[in-house]
């Protein structure tokens, strides 16, 4: 498994044959690998920063699924797991996020992927409260979050149709749900991780392919579809012929030096 760290260039092009070409809008460069130690590979469902190098994930699996910190992850000496928490044999992890609440404080959420549970945690990542998800959403799949225009902190979770909820984490309900189609009125199906990036849109892996779709999570309009066949074949290349599963299972962007930085994990 990677860690393949890219810089996306929104509206950039470059003759150097280093950059790759995503869309007509996009284009991208590797900018480090990073192959976990053995002992750190997981079925990872989200992932996301708690600080500038810990890593909030979650894992999928029943009796494997669980959500813990991976600290000092941009150093291959040091990087390691701290307070693991699992989350019990009869849950398959899916999808995590972390808001600010009201009083300044780390709020953690996880899904479940059938279940119909959603777990409410500490910085410490203990359980504080356990939570249903709402009877719209189909199932648990990603999460992310972001703040509305009174400033107040919501979730926007995926359940691998094309519809994405926004969901209030103060009593868990979904408060809007819009649909994602294609130019052709097609629905777009099987959006799963999300992350929103700097403009307010929303990243959304297209489940079993290598494609990402940018997507304005208020109306549902598909701004553009990102294709990453090319970061396949190139981790390819390194691994060789026998490295399988040609998909993205997570997504993960955030600022830096103005730049839209995203994080894709293969597994």
């Amino acid at each position: 498994m990677f860690l393949i760290f890219i810089s996306l260039l929104f509206q950039s092009f470059s003759q150097d044959p280093t950059v790759f070409k995503a869309s007509d809008k996009v284009s991208y460069i590797i900018k480090d690998k990073i192959q976990r130690p053995a002992d750190l590979l997981f079925f990872t469902e989200g992932l996301s920063f708690f600080s500038d190098d810990v890593l909030l994930e979650s894992t999928g699996l029943y009796g494997d699924s669980e959500i813990h910190y991976v600290d000092n992850v941009f150093d291959k000496k040091k990087i390691e797991l701290k307070l693991r928490q699992p989350i019990g044999k009869q849950y398959f992890g899916e999808g995590c996020s972390k808001i600010k609440n009201k009083n300044g404080k780390d709020e953690i959420y996880m899904l479940t992927w059938k279940e119909r549970k959603a777990f409410q945690l500490d910085s410490n990542l203990q359980l504080v409260k356990e939570l249903e998800i709402p009877g719209e959403i189909q199932e648990g799949w990603g999460m992310t979050s972001y703040r509305n225009n009174e400033g107040d902190a919501m979730l926007l979770i995926s359940d691998g149709t094309n519809r994405l909820y926004h969901v209030d984490p103060s009593d868990f309900k979904v408060k809007k749900t819009v649909s994602v189609r294609l130019g052709n009125g097609e629905a777009l199906n099987k959006l799963n991780e999300l992350e929103i990036i700097g403009d307010g849109t929303v990243l959304a892996n297209i489940y079993e392919t290598p494609l990402i779709a940018q997507i304005d999570p208020h109306d549902g309009k598909l701004m553009d579809v990102l294709d990453f066949t090319a970061l396949i074949q190139d981790v390819e290349s390194v691994k060789g012929k026998g490295y399988t599963d040609p998909m993205f299972n997570k997504v993960w962007q955030s600022h830096i030096k103005r730049q839209i930085m995203a994080l894709f994990l293969l597994n």
